[in-house]
């Protein structure tokens, strides 16, 4: 029964649709649309530009320079840059690395590497007199391992480490 049905209404959509008119033809009028502007290409701008003589401007240009040989003219690694006095660069802060803390019943050790060398050092640890692994004269002030930082004085300056 339901296949007869639904013959039926396909039978007949497709007789009403057959029997429709076909009035599809569209008419447009586009002569009164505007006419499209020549526009010229960027190539064209670009010569004309070109054609230009600025050889004043161009004498006054400089060459440009290396990095290397721009870099020379700078100091790096003053702490206020509107000082006049010239500092070095302490060495000290980029070639030592906090690697881990240990703490014990009796003391409290920091993990370091400094210049190649691996080990550890305590509260007592001075460079040069007792340890190679601090530049000659620092001296450890303070490990705190629950904030894992380590406080070293090293030319009467104090340099915090963070792990």
């Amino acid at each position: 029964m339901i296949k007869k049905e639904f013959f039926l209404i396909l039978f007949t959509l497709i007789f009403l649709i057959s029997c429709s008119q076909k009035n599809n033809i569209i008419d447009f009028d586009i002569s009164d649309l505007p006419k499209p502007k020549k526009i010229k290409s960027s190539e064209e701008g670009n010569k004309e530009l070109l054609k230009q003589e600025n050889k004043e401007f161009i004498k006054d240009l400089d060459i440009f320079q290396s990095k290397e040989k721009l870099l020379t003219k700078f100091i790096i690694g003053k702490k206020d840059p509107f000082s006049k006095v010239e500092t070095q660069v302490n060495e000290f802060s980029t070639d030592f690395e906090l690697t881990g803390f240990l703490n014990t019943k009796i003391e409290k050790y920091v993990f370091v590497t400094y210049l190649g060398n691996e080990g550890a050092i305590s509260e007592n640890s001075v460079g040069g007199l007792n340890t190679n692994l601090l530049p000659k004269g620092a001296k450890v002030t303070k490990i705190d391992s629950k904030k894992r930082k380590l406080k070293i004085n090293f030319d009467n300056e104090d340099f915090i480490f963070e792990f």
